[in-house]
């Protein structure tokens, strides 16, 4: 077990320097000039030039390559339109002229949205997905079946931006049975915090729940067939026992890994589902940045939702590892 994580942190290193290589190569891949962008549109050629040199844009591109690397690991000192010295500790991910503040102070303040929307709607999804396609695969060829078959299409089919909007509209402008959807910090009231979530951890969770019920449907059918379940139902073991036991384990792989990359992603930044619903996390931060050419806020929020996936997809490897002990050897 101690080589396989030992595997698994390298080949995630690796891959974060990777991507870390290509977020950083947005800024010279994007049309736009950092310098230009946080000087202002007012600025002659002369104040420009100033402002690169002070940025260090100036400089090679792998000297600034290796400034950023070793910001992330020990902080370094960026300068500001002025020159004046900006201090950014580490994991410093840049500073954002836009917003003025250091982009991991920016990710910060809107991480706790990102976090709530994203562990809500994972409650969701295992409880719809998983417990609907373990349903469907104990009832196969009855009326459940059907029913809930036909609903994981719809899901699959659905797009968030399109059922964000309808359900918005019916369950909170037209019936008022839910509150408008919106952010109330934790500390200061559970009950609000749970009433301006609740609409976007259904909506969210269903549309992926799908993908989860149809898979773990088709695993627990697979998995029922297997010699050990048949054996340990020929030994009196009751169905339902059986399948907890013994189907739902040997099903479990795939759906972990699935699972690890979904909650990267959702932990990364719900975009889409933030902007609809008009909450200010980590993906609505991502999408303004876009739109305003905030380039140092859109490689943070890149690299974020890298990290995020990354560890998610190594932490689901790790427990796919325990609960297979083949995969250790592969």
């Amino acid at each position: 077990m101690s080589a396989y994580l030992l595997r698994r942190v390298a080949t995630a290193a690796a891959v974060l320097l990777a991507i870390t290589a290509v977020a950083f190569g947005l800024f010279y891949a994007a049309p736009a000039d950092p310098a230009l962008i946080a000087c202002g549109p007012k600025c002659d050629t002369a104040q420009v030039a100033a402002v690169r040199h002070s940025m260090g844009l100036d400089q090679p591109v792998l000297t600034q390559f290796a400034d950023y690397l070793r910001g992330l690991v020990a902080g370094r000192t960026i300068a500001d339109v002025d020159g004046s010295p900006i201090d950014c500790s580490a994991p410093c991910l840049g500073y954002s002229y836009t917003l003025h503040q250091p982009v991991l102070d920016a990710i910060g303040d809107r991480f706790p949205v990102t976090l709530s929307v994203a562990a809500g709607a994972l409650a969701v999804i295992v409880v719809l997905g998983v417990g609907a396609g373990f349903v469907s695969a104990l009832r196969r060829g009855t009326v459940t079946d059907r029913l809930l078959s036909g609903s994981t299409l719809v899901g699959a089919s659905v797009q968030i931006y399109f059922l964000g909007y309808v359900v918005q509209y019916l369950l909170v402008y037209t019936t008022g049975i839910l509150p408008v959807p919106g952010w109330t910090p934790f500390a200061d009231d559970p009950a609000a915090w749970a009433a301006g979530l609740v609409l976007p951890w259904l909506v969210l969770g269903f549309v992926n729940a799908a993908v989860f019920a149809r898979l773990s449907r088709s695993q627990m059918l697979e998995t029922m067939h297997e010699g050990y379940v048949r054996t340990a139902r020929g030994k009196g073991l009751g169905p339902l026992r059986a399948h907890l036991k013994y189907t739902a384990r040997g099903a479990a792989a795939p759906l972990v890994q699935l699972l690890g990359l979904e909650a990267g992603a959702l932990f990364g930044g719900a975009f889409i589902t933030e902007t609809v619903f008009g909450l200010g996390g980590v993906g609505k931060l991502a999408v303004d940045a876009v739109v305003q050419n905030d380039l140092p806020t859109v490689v943070g929020t890149v690299l974020l939702a890298a990290f995020s996936v990354v560890l998610f997809v190594a932490l689901a490897d790790l427990v796919v590892a325990w609960l297979d002990p083949r995969v250790r050897l592969a």
